[in-house]
Formats: C-alpha cells, structure tokens, sequence
C-alpha cells in the first residue's frame, strides 16, 4: 500500500504576496510599450441609421476544394467562400483562369456542417449544382455571381 503514492508538493513554495523574481522588470517593459492615450486612435463603427442607404454588398466568389457525382441529383461541389453571400436557386458563374467556362449554373441546394440551408456567407461549404457533370469542374475552379 502506497509504494507508487508520492507526497504532493505545493507548485509556490512562497507566499502569495511574495513578488516572484523578473516580473517586476517584464511588466515596466510592458507598461512602457503601451502607447499614451494621446498617441491612440479611437474609431468606432456606428450601426446605420433607419432609411440610410444599405452597405455595398460583395459578389460572391467560393473556390472549389474537391466535386463528386450524386445521381440523379447533381454535382456537389465542396469549398471556401470567400467573399459575399450564395442563396438556393441562384445563378452562378464557373471560372477556370480567370475566364468563365460555364454560365448560368444553377444552385439546387446548400449544406453547411452537415446541414441544409437556404443560404451560406464564409466559412466550409458544399453546393450542388444543377446540369453540371463531374469532370466539367476541378480543384481551384471559382464559383462566382452570375454577370
């Protein structure tokens, strides 16, 4: 009994008043580096107000990660979005190079971690697209708003 138990130690072996040795000189060093408040900034991001025109809003762009087959339902096309927000049944752009290659592609369904939704801004993405086969699409293809 007791050939593997240890006595516990206390990891401060000094009270909690005394100053720990170096810290003091660490935090003069970090007080000096914060700027006064006159050297300070301050910008502040104001809601808009009621009627005031709304916010510009960013074309959607999503880079393709990996395309598999469904059948009878489509081509899914997994990814990032980058910029702007997609909504089902929208109409979207396939880029290769900088040039579209496909127009007019319809989005037939959303998923985002393993759920359905009707729409998706930034983060993993899976879209599946109507009347695209599986080889028209690559990795780093764009999807982009339709012009």
């Amino acid at each position: 009994m007791g050939l593997f138990r240890r006595k516990r130690e206390p990891f401060l072996t000094a009270s909690p008043d005394a100053p720990v040795p170096g810290m003091s000189d660490l935090h003069e060093t970090a007080v000096a580096a914060v700027p006064a408040p006159s050297d300070v900034t301050v910008t502040s991001t104001v809601p808009p107000e009621p009627g005031a025109a709304p916010a510009p809003t960013v074309p959607f762009s999503f880079t393709i990660a990996d395309a598999f087959s469904i059948t009878g339902r489509g081509t899914v096309v997994t990814g990032t979005v980058d910029a702007g927000t997609v909504h089902r049944d929208d109409c979207v752009d396939l880029v290769r190079d900088g040039r579209p290659y496909r127009t007019g592609v319809g989005v037939a369904g959303i998923e985002t971690k393993r759920k359905r939704v009707d729409e998706a801004s930034g983060g993993t993405v899976g879209l599946l697209l109507k009347d695209v086969p599986r080889d028209a699409v690559e990795r780093g293809d764009v999807i982009r708003a339709a012009a």
